[in-house]
């Protein structure tokens, strides 16, 4: 064991996962978090139930555009932060950390594990959103990134880039 493996060893604590969590009618849930979430979740459904439709998807829609016309590039910078993040943590020494111990072993190949990614990914990236997302953006029924005109030689470049960024390396 190297000393990286001993320094950041989960063997070293006596917390076991799942011991804060309340056990009822066969639901092994962990109190703050899904109570808080369930809570928001209930509150959100009811408050778009109360009001008009019409004033709800406005408001809905208003804030969507306003978080992407005041993040994008922030998003954009976090996403490439996020793949360098990773990059230099699979390389670096701490890329060496067994997840779940020093006696963990996976349950399934480098093989199986990267056939299953790529189904699941593949399934949902090229059956749907492959066609869905650069169309979206093109014709302008969801938001153009940057101000461009849909419909535009601009356009075209622009959905097809945003959706070579969401589902390449970043994805």
């Amino acid at each position: 064991m190297d000393d990286v493996t001993k320094k950041y060893s989960i063997d070293t604590t006596d917390y076991q996962v799942g011991q804060d969590n309340v056990q009822k009618w066969g639901f092994d849930i962990h109190n703050p978090v899904f109570g808080i979430r369930a809570f928001l979740v209930v509150l959100f459904v009811i408050l778009t139930l109360v009001f008009d439709p019409t004033l709800t998807r406005d408001a809905l829609t208003s804030t969507k555009d306003a978080i992407i016309n005041q993040f994008d590039s922030y998003f954009m910078l976090l996403a490439n932060a996020f793949v360098i993040f990773c990059g230099v943590l699979a390389f670096s020494p701490l890329g060496k950390i067994r997840l779940g111990g020093i006696k963990a072993r996976p349950e399934h190949g480098y093989m199986s594990w990267l056939s299953m990614l790529f189904a699941a990914g593949m399934g949902i990236g090229l059956l749907f959103w492959g066609v869905a997302e650069p169309t979206a953006y093109y014709t302008g029924w969801y938001h153009m990134p940057m101000g461009v005109e849909a419909n535009s030689a601009q356009a075209h470049s622009l959905a097809l880039g945003a959706t070579m960024y969401h589902w390449g390396l970043h994805g």
